[in-house]
């Protein structure tokens, strides 16, 4: 550990020096275009994020050894073959098909477990951040290219799904691209541009329908730039056609949303504030900018893409969530980088602000503020960061269930799922909990088609349970809502008649509960009346 933190600071100081002494050239020369940086200065600019990102997004990738629930699906889904992933995407979870298709290609090169997803979510939040540096490299210059990709980094939303084992670092760097092709299109107006921008879509739009909300944003971009009558029909049949290549998974998804999504609630006022806060940031930037533009006041600007990336879909998603709750923040994550694109120019901006000022004492004293401000704002984020590095920071640990059956062979263990979809606890590694008898399942994950499995109907649920003297639950944290379906009502109706709760074990988003019937519970050490049911 201390010959890595040597390391970076000594990596640290050599950047320093490098930045110090372009500067002073700078300085020196007044009549230097800042546009027309060195090659090198340009080529350690592209590479500093690179290496930024494996240094952040690779440190403790493993969360220590440990997984959730969405990740063990993803893993699971990806294991099965052609077959079962086409017909699962018929029955659910369409919106995901193309990246279980790119999970099932993965794993059968490298199988890690939820480790290579994990890697795949690294590779994506790299393209993401170098598409931010190229947009911010194309409508500023270099530095600020790379201040506004360092900043898409270190938004905690970012970090959080860069080590997830899902699809939205990949959807972030689908749309991130498809922007900057955009920004093209509408600066060279050129053919390529536009098929490139149309492709970017297409495959943003099939790894998750909701990311074709960033049309919504470049619309409101097109209409600033004045460019509506004379690109608005390029744009126009893009999109149409676009649509067109998406609807037919739009048309499926919509269909599942009602199974997929019943768990979302209305935004809560946590969803409101993690939209105003950012968006009010952006919209103030954008209109400080606006004001000190020189240029032409419909160009092509930072701010034009910036806050409509950031503001436009997210408003849209949270304002339709009122009617039907469909908002999660990693549905509009690459609106992110709308607001890296700002704060890389307010950065670049005040840098200039800094080098201006003729009098020593003055930059001295500027260029202390803004070191003690980035120590204060890296003391804040990290121990962010390291809480996202860690088990607790998601819902649930799937491990924390190993040894919670017994592992032995012999007579499978009774176990009940409270709710059902609580069986992606042992989806990835069923070996690890040895035999089971799944008391409610009738039809497996993989042969119904559909991610937990199908149960059987309440009648033989009842008959299953009341055949065994004990039962262990695998279940959610009491204070969770309770599903209303028939099953899960069998359930607890039978557990609260025919069982006693004597034992339960709790775990990091669950717990193991040991219910023993009624007329053998007087019996068992387990029910003993003193008990606590918790020791």
């Amino acid at each position: 550990m201390e010959s890595l933190l040597s390391l970076l600071r000594d990596a640290g100081a050599a950047v320093f020096r490098i930045l110090e002494t372009r500067a002073a050239h700078d300085l020196q020369h007044p009549l230097h275009d800042e546009h027309r940086l060195n090659r090198w200065y340009r080529r350690l600019l592209t590479v500093l994020p690179v290496s930024l990102v494996g240094l952040v997004c690779l440190w403790k990738l493993d969360r220590d050894a440990s997984s959730w629930r969405d990740e063990t699906v993803s893993y699971a889904v990806g294991r099965r073959s052609l077959g079962e992933l086409w017909h699962l995407v018929h029955n659910i979870d369409a919106v995901h098909g193309l990246y279980y298709f790119l999970a099932h290609l993965v794993l059968a090169v490298w199988d890690d477990g939820v480790l290579t997803l994990r890697a795949v979510s690294v590779l994506g939040t790299l393209t993401a951040v170098l598409g931010v540096h190229a947009i911010g490299s194309r409508l500023g210059d270099p530095v600020t290219g790379f201040m506004a990709g360092a900043a898409f980094l270190c938004v905690p939303q970012v970090q959080f799904y860069t080590q997830e084992a899902r699809s939205y670092a990949l959807v972030s760097a689908a749309v991130v691209w498809a922007t900057w092709f955009f920004v093209r299109a509408l600066q060279d107006e050129r053919r390529r541009w536009w098929v490139g921008y149309a492709a970017l879509l297409l495959l943003a739009g099939w790894l998750h329908v909701f990311a074709l909300l960033v049309v919504l944003a470049h619309a409101v971009t097109l209409w600033r730039s004045g460019r509506v009558r004379r690109l608005g029909w390029r744009w126009g049949l893009v999109i149409t056609c676009v649509g067109c290549a998406v609807a037919p998974l739009a048309v499926v998804s919509a269909g599942q949303a009602s199974a997929q999504l019943d768990w979302l609630g209305r935004p809560s006022l946590q969803d409101w504030l993690g939209f105003v806060v950012p968006a009010a940031v952006a919209t103030a930037l954008g209109v400080s900018f606006r004001r000190q533009a020189q240029g032409a006041p419909r160009a092509v600007t930072l701010p034009a893409i910036g806050v409509p990336l950031l503001t436009v879909p997210a408003g849209f998603l949270l304002t339709v969530s009122l009617v039907h709750p469909w908002y999660v923040d990693r549905y509009v994550l690459y609106g992110m980088s709308g607001l890296a694109l700002l704060v890389g120019q307010a950065v670049r901006h005040w840098q200039w602000i800094v080098r201006a000022q003729a009098d020593p004492a003055h930059r001295r004293r500027r260029l202390y503020a803004t070191a003690a401000a980035a120590f204060a704002l890296i003391s804040s984020l990290g121990p962010w960061y390291w809480h996202l590095r860690s088990p607790v920071s998601r819902t649930d640990t799937v491990e924390s269930y190993w040894g919670l059956t017994v592992t032995v062979p012999g007579e499978p263990e009774p176990v009940l799922f409270q709710p059902a979809r609580r069986r992606a606890w042992v989806l990835a590694r069923p070996a690890v909990f040895g035999p089971l008898d799944d008391i409610a399942l009738r039809q497996t994950p993989a042969a119904s088609g559909t991610l937990y499995g199908v149960e059987a109907s309440p009648d033989v649920i009842r008959r299953r349970m009341l055949r065994h003297r004990e039962i262990n639950v695998l279940r959610d944290r009491p204070g969770q809502p309770l599903d209303q379906t028939p099953a899960e009502i069998t359930k607890r109706e039978v557990l609260r008649r025919h069982y006693r709760l004597c034992w339960v074990i709790p775990v990091n988003g669950g717990e193991s509960a040991i219910f023993i019937r009624r007329d053998a519970a007087a019996t068992d050490p387990l029910c003993a009346p003193a008990r606590d049911i918790y020791d």
